[in-house]
């Protein structure tokens, strides 16, 4: 006998619950509140854990009749801030024509209220299924993803982790990196009635930021072009001077595709200086946000074990994709060396004005979590290679 999902508008009106709680990074105590309470109300032991720099995450773990792999299922209960334009009350959730409106719906309460509600279908029959899940809501994804790096210290042992960001038809095996580069470019001042006494720092910083935006990265077969985006670029000291500017600071935010590294970026920007032939000299460093690139193979055990549920609840075969954007997978993926695929309900306009999310997929994705936990321990074992 295998584990009943009950079907209803149980889903819609926990996600709804999700929505109407304001949640921006940062400030998520109050959806861990909701979240720890929902499980406790079920007879489920949920604890609000510390994580990196003050964050917390909800944890909330299942076992069932014997041993076997480890499943982490779940995401990040933060978004970001309402954006211009609303149409409604980004906090008030609104249904219409299938989909489910308010900030957060598809960014990702939708994902999270699925895996939310799968922990709670395998709780209830332990006997069905072998092995342990761990559920957990994570704080500040939006932000610095404090929440997934202070999980990550916990040293939990996960086999697998199937995360519900919004990756319906496209399910990801992997994402693109980042980092961003800070370039100091470092020049000569003089009397700005005298420029060619000195050295511009902001003219010969403008010269380097030109050549980074015409700078064609390498293409990956599978996934298109890395990318990269000057934020900014600054000079003078602020105040009103007649001086040539001796110093000049660009940000370049990185993206990096599996088997780049943050040494080939500097790399590549060098080879642009060198062919400046600029007379200021340059500094460049990596900084935070760090995110690495990851890709798992199609022939993963525990891709195999996913794309098997895939084709038994949805009836076809998975499109796996790539995602265009980090998320806390990054970190589960790469440094937490955990087998991590994106799976979430479907939607539009994400970090957008009127954001939803489908109701339709959200029964779906809830099967699929219960289905790939109660069937991995008879496709996957403990190696995690």
């Amino acid at each position: 006998m295998g584990v009943t999902v009950p079907e209803g508008s149980e889903l819609t009106a926990l996600v709804s619950s999700l929505v109407a709680i304001p949640s921006l990074s940062g400030e998520e105590g109050e959806i861990q509140s909701f979240i720890a309470g929902w499980f406790g109300e079920r007879g489920m032991a949920a604890a609000i854990e510390p994580a990196a720099g003050g964050a917390t995450n909800v944890v909330c773990e299942v076992s069932g009749s014997g041993e076997g792999p480890p499943l982490w299922m779940g995401g990040h209960c933060d978004t970001v801030a309402p954006a211009p334009g609303w149409s409604t009350d980004p906090f008030e959730p609104t249904i219409r024509d299938g989909k489910l409106f308010g900030l957060g719906a598809m960014d990702m309460k939708g994902g999270l209220a699925a895996a939310m509600l799968a922990a709670a279908d395998l709780a209830r029959s332990p006997e069905s299924w072998a092995g342990r899940v761990v559920f957990a809501a994570l704080a500040d994804e939006e932000a610095s993803s404090r929440g997934a790096r202070g999980f990550l210290r916990s040293g939990r042992s996960i086999d697998g982790a199937v995360m519900g960001e919004p990756h319906f038809e496209d399910p990801s095996l992997g994402a693109i990196g980042k980092f961003n580069l800070r370039i100091v470019a470092t020049g000569r001042s003089a009397h700005g009635s005298r420029p060619r006494e000195g050295v511009n720092a902001a003219v010969e910083g403008s010269r380097l930021a030109a050549a980074l935006d015409g700078l064609d990265r390498m293409r990956h077969p599978r996934f298109g072009p890395a990318m990269h985006c000057v934020l900014s670029i600054s000079s003078g000291s602020g105040r009103y001077e007649i001086r040539v500017p001796d110093r000049c600071e660009i940000l370049v935010n990185w993206h990096v595709m599996p088997g780049e590294s943050a040494a080939d970026a500097v790399a590549a920007v060098e080879r642009l200086i060198a062919g400046l032939r600029s007379p200021a000299s340059f500094a460049i460093t990596v900084g935070e946000p760090l995110y690495g690139s990851y890709n798992l193979d199609e022939r993963h055990p525990f891709v195999e074990a996913f794309a098997s549920s895939y084709r038994r609840v949805l009836g076809r075969a998975p499109d796996f994709g790539f995602g265009s954007a980090v998320s806390d997978a990054n970190l589960f993926g790469v440094e937490g060396a955990i087998p991590t695929i994106l799976f979430g309900p479907g939607g539009a306009n994400l970090h957008a004005a009127d954001e939803w999310v489908a109701l339709d997929d959200l029964p779906v994705v809830r099967r699929l979590y219960v289905d790939l936990a109660t069937t991995l321990s008879a496709t996957i074992g403990q190696d995690r290679s």
